[in-house]
């Protein structure tokens, strides 16, 4: 960070409202330094929210404390970070009712999608803190979700609750899907398009849009929480669509498809180009997909666009009519 000199000083103004570090000439001889928000060119407020008055003649030499770029995969403890995606991913893809369960979310919808109705354990591991025994907790799960004409299913975030994820592999849950979360920084997307496609950012979901992938069932959870919808044409036909929601300095990218005969031919690229902009002018600096670990397609053009592993997850399911 540039260290700016005593002859500099007047510049100090135009660091208002900005976190600063100034050191001053000390009455007597030496120095002194302070640190905090810079209120006027000779008054800061330091942590303690104690106003700080300093004469301009006194500064020896001053510097704008510049705040640690916000990296996806950097900061908090991984076990964090992987909770504090999970709860954006269910926010950005809301079930139409959630029972809280201690600190277990059970997600309730219409059944098409196993994010908005399974179990999502989000407190601390290695099991997540449910507010009973284990074994009274897991049946729980599949009483509530039973009662509502549902499959029993848990969202299993690994490693962090590799031990609840081996309980229920132990009791007879089976994996339903495995996939990777993958991150990267958003940075600033090339959104050339060329090959006589174009792009379409929308505001909601176009009748249009859904069809693609028959995702009219999903119309009702897509559209409760706000999100970019892209869609890339060839002429007047769409061959691509995705969505993207952000939230904070996030965005979480979903419903990614494109045409079995369009695919090989660099679409893919595009949309997610398309989308991760449209993600950066509502905010976000970083961008979050799950990707089924089966889809070793989409997993290679995701590893091709500089997007990396964060963590793991499984769906398990109880299907089985024996306890």
């Amino acid at each position: 960070m540039t260290e700016v000199a005593p002859k500099s000083a007047p510049q100090l103004i135009a660091a208002v409202g900005k976190r600063v570090t100034i050191r001053l000439h000390a009455p007597g001889g030496g120095y002194r330094d302070i640190v905090g928000s810079l209120q006027n060119e000779h008054q800061i407020i330091n942590s303690k929210s104690e106003i700080i008055s300093f004469s301009p003649d006194q500064i020896a030499i001053w510097r704008e404390i510049k705040p640690l770029p916000d990296l996806a995969g950097k900061g908090a403890p991984l076990s964090q970070r992987i909770i504090d995606l999970e709860k954006i991913s269910d926010a950005t893809w809301p079930a139409e009712s959630a029972i809280e369960y201690g600190k277990w979310r059970l997600r309730i919808s219409d059944g098409f999608t196993m994010r908005a109705n399974s179990a999502l354990p989000l407190g601390a591991a290695p099991i997540g803190e449910p507010p009973a025994p284990l074994s009274d907790a897991v049946q729980y799960v599949i009483d509530t979700y039973r009662a509502n004409n549902l499959t029993p299913t848990f969202t299993m975030p690994l490693p962090i609750y590799e031990e609840l994820d081996n309980y229920l592999a132990a009791a007879g849950w089976r994996i339903k899907v495995g996939a990777d979360f993958l991150i990267r920084d958003i940075g600033e997307p090339e959104v050339a398009i060329g090959n006589g496609l174009t792009v379409e950012i929308l505001d909601h979901p176009s009748a249009q849009w859904l069809e693609v992938q028959s995702d009219q069932p999903l119309d009702k959870i897509m559209r409760r929480y706000p999100a970019r919808y892209g869609a890339v044409k060839s002429g007047s036909q769409i061959i691509a669509v995705g969505r993207i929601a952000t939230s904070g300095t996030w965005s979480l990218a979903t419903r990614l498809f494109v045409a079995p005969d369009h695919r090989g031919r660099g679409v893919a690229k595009i949309l997610m180009n398309h989308l991760m902009a449209a993600a950066s002018g509502d905010g976000a600096t970083k961008i979050g997909l799950q990707v089924d670990i089966e889809n070793g397609a989409a997993l290679a053009l995701y590893q091709s666009m500089n997007f990396r592993s964060h963590h793991k997850y499984v769906y398990r399911v109880w299907d089985t009519q024996e306890e």
